[in-house]
């Protein structure tokens, strides 16, 4: 099939690679003036520029800088306001010659869509051929984003037009099959049910932090309390780890936009606000243990701060904790020292010109001399240092666990004192 794959995101460089792997041919449209290689950092997902060469060396995979593609399907991934989407359909929709298949991947508030929908409900009666709209959630990953795509957990499609429906299925046949679940619901419930979704885990997240300072006030341990919780079936054990926050940028924006629809559709302030703003307190979590150990005395000491990259798997810093954690130390006059094993360069980028700030090409170089370290970012390489030797290449062998993954008593039998989230010593 002939399919048009409009952005310059990741959901628009997968979807389009995916898709070509399958025998479609695939034209990726990249507004004028913007970069084509953005993407293509094979740290952003692994095997991802490979794909992508391969396909364009099979002629399955066009790239062009362009407004409108060609061919009857169009997906729509780029980071659309209502606005610029509908932009982006009415050019489509002008040089339809035939019936046109809009399907837009990125979210937007609730609504959106059906009245887009309702204003292109008239087009096809001057000959032109119809337009259906439909919306096609994707629940990937950035790091994880090619599996995820191959066999999602959920295949949801938003749409009450039965010709978009059968031309969706056709070109998305082989991922519906590897899915655990597939559904085809209206728009509105398609966007609820992805709001929904996300808004879940972060209450999730939410709910284990705030239980995590509770457990920290009458002295029990979080991560008791978690496995009780999680050997209940009703509550289960997914996203119930007390850390120093989320972040990621897709996230984040799809819960922003979900609380500002709540408080505009039911004029209230609503469950979601609370949960932002418990993780925007959580954020914050790991510099205030930092500050309490040594009393505000932070100016001329160095921390180093394992993870940059807003979480494992990616080199994205996009809306990561570590931003919140190293403005704090920075203000206090307190040297950083970061490692992460792929997001210097773009943690570099974002601050070119920061004094107090030293990027480490290994997890050990950063601890040499430091009075602390602070986990951000739980990567694996991170899980079983040799912390004997770490302890005694340091100032002060104190860890910050920001994801609480070390055992205490471990920690003290290496020499280190140990605070994480509800877990550990109390600062």
């Amino acid at each position: 099939m002939k399919i048009s794959v409009y952005g310059n995101t990741h959901y628009a460089w997968v979807t389009a690679a995916k898709l070509a792997e399958k025998g479609n041919e695939v034209m990726l449209c990249v507004p004028p003036r913007q970069n084509l290689l953005v993407a293509l950092d094979a740290t952003r997902e692994a095997l991802l520029p490979e794909l992508l060469e391969e396909q364009q060396l099979a002629r399955r995979l066009r790239l062009d800088s362009c407004i409108c593609g060609s061919g009857q399907v169009h997906l729509l991934a780029d980071d659309y306001t209502e606005e610029s989407l509908r932009a982006a359909i009415d050019a489509i929709v002008a040089e339809r010659t035939s019936d046109t298949f809009i399907v837009v991947l990125t979210q937007l508030a609730v609504g959106a869509l059906q009245r887009i929908r309702a204003a292109t409900a008239t087009l096809g009666l001057d000959g032109g051929g119809r337009v259906f709209i439909g919306t096609l959630p994707l629940f990937i990953r950035e790091g994880t984003a090619l599996a995820d795509f191959e066999r999602p957990a959920l295949f949801l499609l938003g749409s009450e037009d039965a010709p978009l429906i059968d031309c969706v299925s056709e070109f998305m046949r082989p991922f519906m099959q590897q899915a655990s679940k597939a559904m085809v619901v209206p728009l509105a419930a398609a966007e609820l049910i992805k709001f929904g979704i996300n808004a879940m885990l972060a209450t999730r997240i939410s709910f284990m932090n705030e239980m995590a300072a509770l457990a920290e006030k009458v002295g029990v341990d979080i991560e008791m309390v978690r496995q009780g919780m999680a050997a209940d079936p009703r509550v289960g054990r997914d996203y119930l780890q007390a850390g120093c926050g989320f972040g990621g940028p897709g996230f984040a924006h799809d819960l922003l936009t979900f609380a500002r629809t709540i408080k505009e559709e039911l004029d209230t302030a609503g469950l979601i606000d609370a949960v932002l703003a418990i993780n925007d307190s959580q954020r914050e979590i790991l510099f205030r243990k930092i500050w309490r150990y040594f009393h505000g005395d932070l100016a001329g000491r160095t921390v180093a701060v394992w993870g940059a990259a807003f979480k494992p798997g990616t080199a994205s810093v996009s809306n990561s904790v570590v931003h919140a954690l190293l403005q704090a130390l920075w203000a206090q006059g307190c040297r950083t020292r970061v490692y992460d094993p792929q997001a210097v360069d773009a943690l570099r980028k974002v601050y070119p010109d920061q004094a107090l700030l030293e990027l480490a090409e290994t997890a050990a170089e950063a601890t040499q001399g430091a009075d602390a370290i602070a986990l951000v970012t739980a990567w694996d390489e991170f899980s079983n240092p040799d912390f004997r030797v770490l302890a005694a290449g340091m100032r002060h062998a104190i860890m910050f666990d920001g994801r609480n993954i070390y055992d205490p008593k471990q920690m003290q039998a290496h020499g280190f004192r140990y605070f994480g989230i509800g877990h550990g010593d109390v600062i």
